[in-house]
């Protein structure tokens, strides 16, 4: 009887050595590691169409790129410049630009669309951080009457802000000091830049408030078919002394997008020049 006992006592102690064993095994495995990888490359011609991104989203508009875009430096929208009709002076004028129209998202006609901030963007999609400039040159103010050059004109940019999408707002590029002037003799000004190591994803530079835009269009008596919103990040100044006859002076903006950051302007080897019509 007590060989019985001792041998059921030995076989419990067994199993519980076993079972201990077991849970030891166990809580060895609970810590495993494995990799996981991402590879990224630049984007080439052969990839989509680069979109713009709205720098103000509110309203919410649909903009699209002045030309198809693709590659991985890519200026993709520059402001087109109207500074209404003035009435001829002998005084130095400074008229403000015309804000630009844009659609409201989800319809069509002139008639939907709304007065929006002046941009222009760049999507440095390289993936190096390399850096780049943006630079513009202002032709003469011209007719094709007698006085056909409106001598002394100038673009002077204000004020600007810089709209930038990555998370990491130490990247972020520059804008220009208010008040740049561009006129045909002072060639190439910078507008926005990246220094090396920031500039990548998508950038633009920002003329004008939304808000005062807003409001200007919503304000009572308003009438789209005769009133215009200003914009008065951006003037035009011409001088009193300088002939004007009753036509329309054109001028050309060329925008120039570099990849040498600092180097000053006529320097490097451009892309993604624009000329807005």
């Amino acid at each position: 009887m007590k060989f019985i006992r001792f041998a059921t006592i030995a076989a419990l102690s067994t199993t519980i050595l076993a079972g201990g064993a077991a849970n030891a095994s166990a809580e060895e495995v609970r810590d495993l590691t494995t990799d996981g990888q991402v590879e990224f490359r630049p984007a080439t011609d052969e990839d989509e169409e680069l979109e713009i991104v709205n720098p103000e989203p509110d309203p919410d508009v649909e903009i699209d790129p002045i030309t198809p875009t693709t590659g991985p430096l890519s200026l993709l929208i520059a402001p087109t410049m109207n500074f209404g009709t003035q009435v001829i002076s002998n005084q130095d004028q400074e008229y403000n630009m015309v804000a630009e129209m844009q659609q409201k998202a989800g319809t069509t006609g002139d008639n939907n669309k709304i007065p929006y901030v002046s941009f222009a963007q760049v999507q440095d999609i390289r993936g190096n951080n390399a850096g780049w400039d943006l630079e513009v040159t202002l032709s003469n103010f011209e007719s094709k009457t007698q006085n056909n050059i409106l001598a002394g004109a100038e673009v002077v940019f204000v004020g600007s802000r810089i709209q930038y999408e990555g998370s990491n707002t130490n990247n972020a590029p520059s804008s220009h000091a208010d008040g740049l002037t561009l006129s045909p003799t002072t060639g190439k000004q910078v507008v926005m830049t990246a220094a090396n190591g920031k500039g990548a994803g998508v950038s633009s530079v920002v003329w004008g408030n939304q808000a005062d835009l807003n409001s200007q269009f919503t304000a009572e008596g308003f009438d789209p078919e005769k009133d215009v919103v200003e914009n008065g990040a951006i003037q035009l100044h011409v001088p009193g002394a300088t002939a004007k006859d009753a036509t329309t002076y054109e001028a050309t903006l060329t925008w120039d997008l570099t990849t040498t950051p600092g180097e000053g302007a006529g320097e490097g080897d451009g892309e993604g020049e624009y000329t807005p019509s």
